[in-house]
């Protein structure tokens, strides 16, 4: 080969190679050449994946329970939450998802489960952390368990005395209010003290009466104790008498009977019972 045309040669192969390495330099390519360059955030530096990004603006849904709903205390509480997509499609539910007690106890890990729940109002929270980082929180406020009986009754208190005075037999009776208030747990009873009277031979006798010593059993049946107390001419007559009733849906039911002593009238029969209606199944927690 002669001289002058293998300079020629290399000089024009040189040339090539410096213009393939300036065309594949910075500004040198275009997104149509290839390799393309990368797309703005396609790159591995913690950007959401496909997956992930589905779940952006996604929302918690609870679909029990509802706000205010009484269950009966020892029956589960059926839990249900999803996660949706803004479109409304149900999302797969995220490992870290569960309910909560205001408090922060922990009592579903899950967003779906029945739990049974202490006596009480709660307010309950469904929390669900997404694979995109949100966090999602729903509250559902003022969820009651509470015993089938629990609430608020208003009825009355009824005694019959049964003298038999020397020729005159009397059975003047007494009736007055009853107002029981009956917490969550079915077992507390609260019942403030009322008043009556008895008509004797024209003359009128004052009572006060107190509901005490009251014990309610699981299965609804009660007992507990009245004192009455009179004043009379003679004197002061107090006496105590024992009941036995039970809780029957909306309302409660004692009878009471006992030989009782009145000073100088001598003893008495006495009966009579006790009545209340539910008049009301939510408690004010604060009273």
């Amino acid at each position: 080969m002669e001289p002058r045309r293998a300079q020629s040669r290399a000089r024009w192969w040189l040339g090539w190679g410096l213009g393939l390495g300036l065309g594949l330099g910075p500004g040198g390519c275009t997104s149509d050449e290839w390799p393309p360059l990368a797309e703005a955030g396609s790159s591995s530096d913690g950007a959401a994946s496909g997956d992930d990004a589905a779940y952006d603006d996604a929302r918690l849904e609870v679909s029990g329970p509802a706000s205010a709903a009484i269950f009966e205390l020892g029956h589960a509480v059926p839990l249900r939450a999803r996660v949706h997509a803004p479109s409304g499609a149900t999302l797969p539910e995220p490992a870290d998802a569960g309910w909560m007690l205001d408090d922060g106890t922990i009592v579903l890990d899950g967003l779906e489960g029945d739990v049974e729940l202490p006596a009480g109002v709660h307010d309950l929270r469904a929390f669900a952390r997404l694979p995109n980082g949100d966090r999602l929180e729903t509250t559902v406020g003022d969820v009651r368990v509470q015993a089938r009986w629990t609430g608020v009754y208003e009825g009355e208190v009824e005694l019959t005395v049964a003298l038999d005075l020397p020729g005159v037999p009397m059975t003047p009776r007494c009736v007055g209010p009853l107002d029981l208030r009956v917490g969550f747990d079915g077992r507390e009873v609260e019942v403030p003290e009322g008043t009556c009277s008895l008509d004797v031979f024209g003359q009128t006798f004052e009572g006060t009466y107190a509901v005490v010593d009251v014990v309610v059993y699981p299965a609804g049946l009660v007992r507990g104790v009245v004192d009455f107390d009179f004043d009379s001419p003679l004197g002061p007559i107090a006496f105590p008498i024992e009941w036995a009733g039970a809780f029957y849906d909306d309302r409660f039911s004692a009878g009471l009977s006992d030989t009782v002593a009145l000073g100088p009238v001598g003893q008495a029969e006495v009966s009579g019972s006790l009545q209340a209606t539910r008049v009301d199944r939510y408690l004010d927690p604060e009273e």
